[in-house]
């Protein structure tokens, strides 16, 4: 259990995407196809504002959250960063492919935002728990990515490989 709101500032980062991404998925229903770039732009927003959560978190390194589970510390903030770094890329380059190929959906940046929730809840695990279950978050949202497109019978066989 939480037990100050110091250690709730702790988790300001993963609190910021868990909530953004649950609202790019809200917005995203009401968006036509050629406004579908809001969703984009919502996503970007996230890192950024991720991004300056991580860096702004006024805490004494390290700090700890649920009875040491959960840990913020130097290399956390390193690593957190980069990963929203290489997200914000991987996201600006995948758009155009996305909206070539015709599956230009809202759904794509949703995954890739649970997904890299994964990554930093596993970067900032303390506990093997904690790691297992930021490992499955990761890895279930690399396996609907996997299967994005439906059209395709590479990705449907690719999908039911990593499933089984």
């Amino acid at each position: 259990m939480i037990d100050s709101v110091s250690e709730l500032s702790v988790l300001a980062p993963e609190l910021w995407v868990l909530t953004m991404t649950c609202v790019i998925l809200v917005v995203d229903l009401y968006l036509s196809e050629s406004r579908r770039v809001i969703s984009f732009w919502l996503t970007q927003l996230t890192l950024l504002g991720a991004l300056v959560l991580t860096i702004n978190i006024p805490q004494t390194l390290p700090a700890f959250a649920f009875d040491g589970a959960f840990v913020f510390d130097s290399m956390s903030m390193v690593l957190k960063a980069s990963i929203y770094i290489i997200v914000a890329g991987v996201f600006f380059y995948s758009r155009d492919y996305l909206q070539q190929s015709g599956i230009h959906k809202g759904e794509y940046y949703v995954l890739g935002l649970f997904s890299m929730l994964g990554m930093m809840i596993m970067v900032s695990a303390n506990h093997l728990l904690v790691l297992y279950l930021a490992l499955e978050l990761w890895s279930l949202s690399l396996y609907a990515m996997v299967a994005f497109n439906r059209d395709s019978p590479q990705a449907t066989e690719a999908a039911m490989k990593y499933f089984v």
